[in-house]
């Protein structure tokens, strides 16, 4: 198994190794106008006229709608099938999906936005809908949903308030998460996309503070989340789930389960350092197993709570990162609640010209750790590590983006790995085409233990207006 995770990362540090020979310069002349002629002759086409409403300026809109039209696909290009039996070899995505924003300017330093997408895919009813489960159709096939709808405002010079769905980022990883607690994640497709794009808002009251003091701006944020939403995760039929069948799921839904969070950020020249707490919700559910139900395996939602810190620190060409948080919630069947560290370090590199480098490491510390654990349902080790490897360059001035990216479970990737390399074309203004590969290798534990043969192709073309 490693032997085969080493060929196929020794590819992925290959095409990043030859990305970089590729690196150029490229280099832009402005053009001078003549400042010195042509006073002294007299433009035959000049004429004086009136002014008209063309030559008005034009009067700004307190309203803006944008939005993008995408295709994407994937290919599957290894046999494999589901735990349900699905044949997954093939033309697997070809989806259509529509995305609305409406941003609007209300005066008065208050703004707000809705925004909404809806899509649907092709690819099922091209390969013949009754091979698949009821519920990938459900979520797979068609989907709509309204992401961020909020109001921004004033309420004094120092305090912002900001109501409805919204996006609270606290992490400093690009595709790891430690302090990013708050929102959850879109993993229907585990490693196609990053996590600025995986993340689903969440109805919530925040109010911002701010203060300049010490020669640094620093925000005392305070948050209150009573719309939960969870992490939607691959479904039974899924050629990422292992399951054969579901279970029933025991949500927190009432008012009295709102979560609530606060920050407090201070940002200084060259560096910057916040503390963090938050009582909320595990968007990961576990197995629980009730007698007393009819359904007695049931999957259930963990009340956690953590405080933890971050900072970022500027050096030249280098931008090094860390964070740490202590949470403690976590419930195991037969056993007291646990509680855990983690630990996030690393660090971006800037110094080559339309390069940039990252790498970023985890460390998930178990307390009060028991070995049983590992037999359990849940497949929990006293210390687990997850590395992330990003590598994007530039070319021809900007309208070629080649993205590199590897994620290990584990130091050695003993868990699994997912490596990712696209690239991201403009064929004009508002107008790119994409493609790439998604490369799996098997792990040890769950789920990445089932999805070694999961390897696909993938492609997309994005028409913004």
């Amino acid at each position: 198994m490693r032997s085969v995770w080493l060929r196929r990362t020794g590819r992925f540090g290959l095409a990043a190794t030859i990305a970089a020979l590729l690196a150029g310069a490229s280099t832009a002349q402005d053009d001078l106008d003549d400042i010195l002629g042509g006073f002294d002759e007299e433009d035959p086409d000049f004429e004086i006229r009136a002014p008209t409403a063309d030559d008005a300026p034009a009067t700004p809109t307190w309203w803006d709608l944008s939005g993008s039209f995408e295709i994407s696909g994937s290919v599957n290009f290894l046999h494999h099938r589901s735990a349900t039996g699905t044949n997954y070899v093939g033309l697997q995505r070809l989806r259509n999906r529509l995305n609305l924003q409406l941003d609007l300017e209300l005066g008065d330093d208050w703004q707000a936005r809705i925004e909404g997408w809806g899509f649907y895919d092709s690819a099922y009813a091209i390969n013949g809908r009754h091979h698949y489960t009821r519920a990938v159709l459900s979520d797979y096939e068609l989907d709509a949903e309204v992401g961020e709808a909020w109001v921004h405002g004033k309420l004094h010079k120092a305090l912002d308030v900001k109501l409805g769905r919204q996006i609270v980022i606290w992490g400093r990883s690009e595709s790891l998460r430690v302090l990013d607690v708050l929102n959850p994640l879109d993993n229907r497709e585990p490693g196609r996309v990053d996590i600025e794009d995986l993340r689903r808002p969440l109805g919530m009251l925040r109010l911002d503070a701010y203060q300049w003091l010490w020669n640094g701006e620093w925000n005392l944020s305070v948050i209150a989340i009573p719309e939960l939403r969870f992490d939607r995760n691959p479904v039974v039929g899924s050629d990422f789930s292992p399951l054969r069948m579901s279970f029933p799921k025991d949500e927190p839904e009432d008012f009295k389960d709102t979560e609530a969070a606060a920050a407090l950020t201070a940002i200084f020249s060259g560096w910057d350092f916040s503390l963090h707490g938050a009582w909320f919700w595990n968007d990961l559910p576990r197995f629980h197993f009730d007698p007393s139900k009819p359904t007695p395996g049931r999957l259930v939602y963990d009340r956690l709570w953590m405080v933890g810190a971050g900072g970022n620190y500027t050096k030249g060409s280098w931008l090094f990162k860390g964070e740490i948080a202590y949470l403690d919630g976590f419930g195991f069947d037969g056993t007291n609640d646990k509680s855990r560290v983690d630990l996030l370090v690393g660090f971006e590199y800037y110094g080559l010209t339309n390069v940039t480098m990252s790498v970023e490491g985890t460390n998930r510390h178990l307390f009060d750790y028991e070995k049983a654990l590992l037999s359990s349902p849940y497949f929990v080790q006293q210390n687990s590590q997850e590395i992330a490897l990003r590598y994007t360059q530039s070319f021809f001035n900007d309208k070629l983006d080649v993205t590199a990216l590897a994620v290990l479970i584990g130091w050695d990737g003993g868990n699994g790995s997912i490596v990712r390399l696209s690239a991201d074309y403009e064929l004009r203004d508002a107008l790119a085409i994409g493609a790439g590969i998604l490369v799996y290798q098997n792990g040890d534990l769950p789920p990445l233990d089932t999805w070694g043969r999961n390897d696909r192709l993938i492609f997309n073309l994005k028409w913004s207006f």
